[in-house]
């Protein structure tokens, strides 16, 4: 005997709103973790008590002047100049870019058999016959019997998987304004040590 399983039935039940939102969720969860680390990425490396972080730098450069009789005098002037550290480092602004949710569920046997079979044969045989001066009967009898059993179900399978991307997105637009204003404020300023070289 077979019953016959609706296709329907495979499917039902199944947490679908699970199955897609979850993941979904858990991107939305992940991006909020990563624009947290560009904050405190910004602040922690950036600032200061709230004041910009700067890096001091010191070079020499080598300059000419014209002195009053006409003759050039070269000297090795030393320059200070300070950078705001986060214009000279790579922000992390990691974002969730692409979220892919594929969930497939093959039904390999839509059906469930059960089948039983039972056999049985018997035999009589009887045979005469004579050796030498002697006559022998010989009867025999038997049964054979066999039963078999086989159960067949439907098989299903199933394959969940989920792909995110995240990308480096740049630098923000309000990040590059800042930026901006504190380039301008990048001026090499003369410390005052110099030496005079000569030609």
């Amino acid at each position: 005997m077979s019953e016959l399983v609706k296709m329907s039935d495979q499917f039902g039940g199944l947490p679908m709103d699970q199955l897609i939102g979850g993941p979904l969720s858990a991107a939305c969860d992940a991006q909020m973790s990563l624009a947290k680390a560009t904050s405190d990425f910004i602040e922690t490396v950036g600032f200061v008590d709230g004041k910009v972080r700067y890096v001091n730098f010191k070079y020499d450069k080598y300059e000419q002047e014209d002195q009053a009789d006409g003759s050039l005098k070269h000297v090795k002037r030393e320059y200070d100049i300070q950078i705001p550290f986060i214009a000279i480092v790579s922000v992390p602004t990691l974002q969730v870019t692409e979220v892919d949710i594929n969930f497939m569920m093959e039904v390999k046997s839509s059906f469930s058999e059960k089948t039983k079979t039972d056999r049985q044969a018997s035999f009589e045989a009887e045979l005469e016959g004579r050796i030498g001066p002697f006559s022998v009967r010989v009867k025999a009898q038997g049964s054979v019997s066999s039963s078999k059993e086989t159960q067949r179900q439907s098989d299903n399978s199933a394959k969940y998987d989920i792909s995110v991307k995240a990308r480096q997105s740049g630098t923000p637009e309000g990040l590059s304004r800042v930026l901006d204003i504190l380039q301008q404020s990048i001026a090499p300023v003369p410390s005052g040590n110099e030496e005079e070289v000569t030609a």
